[in-house]
C-alpha cells in the first residue's frame, strides 16, 4: 500500500538544505550559556529524523569527519538521493536511511544531538509522541535535541488561509493537481477589493508571500494532512512525560522579555516559571513557530548568566561594518539587519572579527591588549543572543589569506553545483543561495583556470547555452560579448565565495 505521506514527498520534494540553528556546534554553545558541558561537535553522534535528502546533516559529516551521523526518511526518493550524494563524495561517516520515525528503536546507542526539524507538526499525534520518546530514551547524558513546530495562537492566523486551501482543493486528486488548484484560489485571494474588511491587508500580504512561495513550502505546509500547531505549553506539558526538560530557544533572544521593551520587562520580573513566561511571551508575540531544545529530565541547569563564560569563547561574526542615516557606524549582518554598538572595544571586536571571518578569535585575540570591563562585556551578550555574534567549539577552517590564483571550491561544493541543488553549504554551516550563473562558475573552481580563463569558460559556456547567456546579461550569439562586464561578475562572485570560506588552497 502507498503511503499517502511519502508519496507527497517523493512528488513534491522539501528542500534539503543547512540549517543553521541545528548545527551541533550551534546547540553546544546555547548549552553552555546554561553550565552544560554538552558533546564536542567535532566528534559527535548525530541523528536527524525526516531528514529529507540529507542537505543538512551531509554537510556537517563532510566538514566534521570526527562525527557519525544518521538521517531517517520516509520518502524513498529523497533517502536516494541522498545516499547517491553521499556515494559521490565517498563519505563513510553518514548515512541516510529510507525508513519510518515509527521503527526507529528505542534503545541502542545515545545520540549526542538528535534534529527533527519541519516534523513535528506535520505527523499524527502518535508519531509526536515516539519523536518525544526517542528524544528522551535515545539522547546522551549532555546531550541536546532541537524540535521545530508551529504554535498557537500566532499559527492561527496563517490557519485560515490553509482551511481555505483545503476547502479549495477538496475532491482533487494528487499533489500536482492540488498544489495547481492551491495556486488558483491564491490568486482569487489576491483580488483588490474596494472596501476591505478589518484584517485584509494581513491577509493580502501572507497570500503575497504564498504566490512567491517555493512549492515545496506551500504544499507541504498548508495541504499536508497532518499540521498540528499547539501551545507551548502544551508541547513542553508532553515533553516532560517523555523524560525531557526546556533548555532554551535556538533563536535565543527570544528567551528575554527585555527585547520587547521596559514595559514588558516589567511584567515579567514577578514571574519565576520559566515554561510559563515563556506562554505568556508568545501570547504577546502572537509567534507562529519555534525550535526548542529539550536535554534528559536529570540534567542540571544554570539560568544565571556568567559572563566570565562568554569572555572564554572562541568567537566568529559575519558583520560589515556600515553607516545609520546619521552617519554613525553600524554593524550589518549578510541579510541586512542592523547592530549598533557604543563600546569603543565593541567596535574593535567586531572589526577583528570581520577581518578573520569565518575564522573564530578569542576575545584576547580580537582586542589584544586592551582587556574587556563589564561594559564590553554586556555589549558582546546582546550581540550573542541577537544572533550577531556565535560561539564555536570548532577548529578554524584551513584556507588560504588570499584569494588563491588558480581558485578551487570542495568537492562538497561542486556536487551541490553539479547536482541542482541550488545552494552551497559553507563551513558556518549557512545556505548560500547559487542562480544560474554561480552555479556554472562553482563548476568551473577546479583549481586550474585563473580568472582570465574562468571568464573565457563562462563565455563558451554561454554560446550553446541561450539561458546562461541571459542570465550574464550578454547580447545576442554572434554580437561581440562585455567581456569587462563578465570579468566584474566574476570577481564579485569569488569574492562572496571567499567571505565565506568556501574557496580553498590550490597548493
Amino acid at each position: 500500500m502507498i503511503d499517502p505521506v511519502a508519496e507527497s514527498y517523493d512528488q513534491i520534494p522539501y528542500e534539503s538544505h543547512p540549517i543553521t540553528e541545528t548545527h551541533p556546534d550551534r546547540l553546544a554553545a546555547i548549552a553552555g550559556l546554561f553550565g552544560i558541558d554538552a558533546p564536542p561537535p567535532a566528534h559527535a553522534r548525530v541523528l536527524e529524523l525526516g531528514c529529507a535528502a540529507g542537505g543538512n546533516l551531509i554537510p556537517m559529516a563532510w566538514h566534521q569527519p570526527g562525527g557519525h551521523y544518521l538521517g531517517v526518511e520516509l520518502s524513498g526518493a529523497q533517502a536516494a538521493h541522498g545516499s547517491r550524494m553521499i556515494a559521490h563524495l565517498g563519505l563513510p561517516n553518514v548515512e541516510v536511511r529510507h525508513g519510518d520515525i515509527m521503527d526507529v528503536a528505542l534503545d541502542g546507542e545515545p545520540f549526542d544531538y538528535i534534529i527533527v526539524h519541519g516534523v513535528f507538526s506535520w505527523v499524527p499525534d502518535f508519531v509526536q509522541t515516539r519523536i518525544l520518546e526517542i528524544c528522551a530514551r535515545r539522547l546522551s547524558p549532555t546531550g541536546v535535541a532541537t524540535i521545530s513546530y508551529n504554535t498557537q495562537p500566532g499559527w492561527g492566523l496563517r490557519g485560515m488561509v490553509r482551511q481555505m486551501l483545503l476547502h479549495h482543493t477538496r475532491g482533487i486528486e494528487g499533489p500536482a493537481a492540488r498544489l495547481a488548484a492551491a495556486r488558483e484560489l491564491l490568486d482569487f485571494l489576491a483580488t483588490p477589493m474596494d472596501h476591505p474588511p478589518p484584517g485584509h491587508d494581513w491577509l493580502l500580504k501572507e497570500v503575497s508571500y504564498l504566490q512567491k512561495a517555493r512549492d515545496s513550502y506551500l504544499y507541504h505546509e498548508y495541504l499536508e494532512d497532518s499540521n498540528s500547531p499547539m501551545l507551548f505549553s502544551e508541547f513542553m506539558t508532553r515533553a516532560r512525560s517523555a523524560g525531557l526538560q526546556y533548555l532554551g530557544d535556538a533563536q535565543l533572544h527570544t528567551l528575554f522579555p527585555s527585547t520587547l521593551g521596559e514595559a514588558v520587562a516589567e511584567r515579567f520580573e514577578a514571574m519565576d516559571d520559566l515554561e510559563r513566561e515563556e506562554q505568556y511571551l508568545d501570547f504577546l508575540r502572537l509567534r507562529p513557530f519555534r525550535q526548542s531544545l529539550l536535554c534528559r529530565a536529570d540534567l542540571s541547569i544554570v539560568r544565571e548568566i556568567d559572563l566570565d563564560w562568554l569572555a572564554g569563547q572562541r568567537l566568529y561574526s559575519p558583520l560589515r561594518a556600515d553607516r545609520d542615516d546619521q552617519g554613525h557606524t553600524l554593524w550589518r549582518s549578510p541579510g541586512g539587519t542592523g547592530y549598533h554598538v557604543s563600546h569603543p572595544q565593541a567596535h574593535r571586536m567586531l572589526g577583528a572579527l570581520a577581518e578573520a571571518y569565518p575564522r573564530a578569535l578569542t576575545l584576547t585575540e580580537a582586542l589584544g591588549k586592551a582587556r574587556p570591563d563589564g561594559a564590553l562585556m554586556g555589549e558582546l551578550f546582546n550581540l550573542f543572543v541577537s544572533g550577531a555574534v556565535q560561539i564555536t567549539r570548532l577548529d578554524n577552517p584551513d584556507l588560504p589569506r588570499a584569494r588563491p590564483v588558480r581558485p578551487r571550491v570542495s568537492a562538497l561544493a561542486r556536487m551541490q553545483a553539479e547536482m541542482g541543488e541550488g545552494h552551497l553549504a559553507t563551513f558556518r554551516h549557512e545556505s548560500l543561495g547559487l542562480d544560474q550563473v554561480s552555479t556554472k562558475l562553482v563548476s568551473l573552481l577546479d583549481g586550474h583556470r585563473d580568472l582570465e580563463a574562468l571568464v573565457d569558460a563562462l563565455l563558451k559556456e554561454a554560446e550553446t547555452d541561450p539561458a546562461l547567456r541571459d542570465a550574464m546579461g550578454l547580447k545576442a550569439a554572434g554580437k561581440k560579448p562585455p567581456r569587462g562586464q563578465v570579468r566584474a561578475n566574476v570577481e564579485r562572485l569569488l569574492q562572496i565565495f571567499a567571505h565565506h570560506g568556501l574557496l580553498l588552497d590550490t597548493t
